[in-house]
């Protein structure tokens, strides 16, 4: 199956990303939450536009739906800090460069498995910062209780798309080259700020 395939594959590239992105410890504060939905909104804003959405609704999925620049957008402004977000400043991100589905179906891959991980992300916020989906944690509350079903038939998807075409090495290196990315990125963030 690919998503087991696409996990084992991407291991290595998770966690160190994992290692970049450290939310859960116990001295995260509101500063560093609204640094860090700056750099995921930088992130999605160059990544979000670049998927191949008319391919990858060709092939059943249909990532208008599933689209999360306005949550962060919508965090950044209830927290006071979108006009800052929008600024061109820093580094920018150097995401895949998608040929195909395939490629594509492994960034998706990111972006979904990160949306599911945000579940476990939104109740450590609640119970640490008094961060709710209303008050500036959307990004990380994903789809809510959909969440899971979402996943699912994400994985559908990209489990019919891979039985029936192929090409499950794209998808690995497409999965492999948006966690690099992201955490390139995230890395070259943390050292520019203050």
């Amino acid at each position: 199956m690919i998503l087991a395939k696409l996990k084992e594959a991407t291991r290595e590239q998770h966690e160190a990303l994992e290692n970049v992105v450290d939310v859960m410890n116990s001295t995260f504060s509101m500063d560093d939450y609204g640094a860090l939905l700056e750099k995921f909104y930088r992130y999605y804003l160059a990544i979000e536009p670049a998927l191949p959405a008319g391919e990858l609704l060709s092939n059943g999925f249909d990532v208008e739906s599933r689209r999360k620049l306005p949550s962060l957008e919508r965090d950044l402004a209830v927290l006071g800090l979108l006009h800052e977000a929008q600024k061109e400043n820093g580094p920018r991100p150097e995401i895949p460069v998608f040929d195909g589905p395939a490629k594509a179906f492994g960034t998706v891959y990111v972006l979904e498995g990160a949306t599911l991980g945000g579940q476990i992300i939104s109740r450590h916020l609640s119970t640490h910062l008094g961060i709710t989906p209303e008050n500036g944690g959307s990004f990380f509350y994903g789809y809510g209780p959909a969440t899971g079903p979402m996943w699912k038939d994400f994985g559908a998807v990209i489990t019919a798309y891979a039985e029936s075409n192929g090409h499950e090495n794209e998808m690995i290196e497409g999965a492999k080259e948006t966690f690099e990315s992201f955490r390139t990125f995230f890395e070259a963030s943390r050292q520019t700020k203050h």
